[in-house]
C-alpha cells in the first residue's frame, strides 16, 4: 500500500509539471504585456479601441463616398490637371480606389457590430490592398508632378498652376496613405487584443 501511495504521488506531481511546462512554452504572446489574472478590460487601452475602430469606419466610409462624388462631378477637370484626360487614367485610378475605401469602410462597420474574427481577417487583407493603392497612386501623381516642373520655365502661367495643384494633389494622397496606415494599425491592434484575449482567458482557465 505505501509503494502504491507513493508511485500515484510520484506520477501525478510528474504529470503536473509535464503540463506545467507544455504550458509555459505555450504561453501567449499577451503575457509579455499582462501578466497573467490581470484584467484585461482595464489594465489595456488598445482593448478598449471599440468607439476609435466605429470612428475610422465612418470616417472612412464619409470621406470615401465625398471624394468619390468629387471625381465623377469633376472627373474632365482632373484629368486635364494630371494631363490624363485621353486615357482617364488617374481619374479612373483614384476612383477605384476611393471605391475601396468607402468599402472597407462598410466592412469595418459590419465587422465592428458583428464581431466575426473571419470578416475581420478579409478587412485587413482588403485594407491593405487598399493602403499599397494609395501608396502607389501618391508615387505616380508626384512623379509625373516632378517631371513636368523640370519644363517649369518653358510652360505657361495656367499650366504652371495645373502642375502645382497636380503636386500638392500627390502630397495629399500620401498624406492619405499616412493617416490609413495609422488606421489601419489602430484596427489590427483593435483585432489582435480583442479576439487573441479570448484565447487568453481561455489558457488561463487550462492552467488555474
Amino acid at each position: 500500500m505505501p509503494k502504491s501511495t507513493t508511485e500515484e504521488a510520484t506520477k501525478s506531481s510528474d504529470k503536473i509539471r509535464s503540463r506545467s511546462r507544455s504550458s509555459s512554452t505555450n504561453v501567449p504572446l499577451h503575457f509579455s504585456v499582462h501578466k497573467p489574472g490581470c484584467h484585461f478590460e482595464s489594465c489595456c487601452g488598445v482593448c478598449n479601441l471599440f468607439p476609435g475602430v466605429l470612428l475610422i469606419a465612418f470616417c472612412q466610409v464619409l470621406v470615401g463616398s465625398i471624394l468619390l462624388t468629387l471625381i465623377l462631378t469633376h472627373g474632365k477637370q482632373y484629368d486635364e490637371m494630371h494631363q490624363t484626360t485621353s486615357s482617364q487614367l488617374m481619374s479612373m485610378a483614384s476612383g477605384a480606389i476611393l471605391s475601396g475605401i468607402t468599402g472597407a469602410g462598410v466592412l469595418l462597420i459590419i465587422v465592428a457590430l458583428t464581431e466575426n474574427c473571419r470578416a475581420m481577417l478579409v478587412y485587413l487583407l482588403v485594407a491593405a490592398m487598399v493602403w499599397i493603392g494609395i501608396v502607389s497612386l501618391a508615387i505616380t501623381k508626384i512623379s509625373r508632378a516632378c517631371i513636368r516642373f523640370k519644363d517649369a520655365p518653358k510652360i505657361k502661367d495656367e499650366q504652371h498652376r495645373l502642375a502645382n495643384l497636380a503636386c500638392v494633389s500627390g502630397l495629399f494622397t500620401f498624406l492619405g496613405a499616412a493617416l490609413y496606415f495609422f488606421s489601419f494599425v489602430v484596427v489590427f491592434s483593435f483585432y489582435h487584443f480583442r479576439y487573441v484575449r479570448r484565447a487568453i482567458l481561455l489558457h488561463e482557465a487550462e492552467c488555474e
